[in-house]
């Protein structure tokens, strides 16, 4: 009769919903900032970090930057190399950007005034250039076709 109760006792706490626990990465928890909190503290603080992350707000701009650029093409404003030039060029910084934030913030090995290189403000989103190039194209083809 034990052996019932126990199988029934576990059965209940197999129904109890589960929180979801918020996994700080080791790389954040030895910043700064969070290396002397508690490991509940950083995971309070690192779910405010991931609210605000400025992110969706960068790809967003890229995003307008880009239709920006096609729609000017399309009106005639520019023509499709330099649309190009300049999705390249957007492209191209954003790869810097990428390669910057991955290093965080280090000193310079060149300072010797105790200057201090800090990562680009630049999104990490990336838009390849034939998907631009494809994009670009059938606008064009389309205005053509209008007139």
């Amino acid at each position: 009769m034990k052996m019932g109760g126990k199988q029934k006792r576990q059965q209940k706490l197999r129904n109890v919903p589960q929180i979801p626990c918020i996994r700080v990465p080791h790389s954040v928890s030895d910043t700064s900032l969070l290396k002397d909190l508690t490991q509940g503290q950083q995971r309070y603080f690192y779910s405010i970090m991931r609210i605000y992350n400025p992110r969706a707000q960068w790809v967003a701009l890229q995003t307008c930057y880009v239709h920006g650029l096609q729609q000017q093409q399309l009106l005639g404003y520019i023509t499709q190399q330099e649309a190009l030039a300049c999705a390249a060029v957007l492209r191209d910084s954003t790869k810097r950007a990428s390669a910057k934030a991955g290093c965080h913030r280090t000193v310079s090995q060149r300072a010797s005034g105790g200057t201090r290189t800090w990562p680009s403000a630049l999104p990490v989103f990336v838009v390849p250039l034939r998907a631009q190039s494809i994009g670009l194209r059938s606008l064009r083809t389309k205005a053509l076709h209008k007139l």
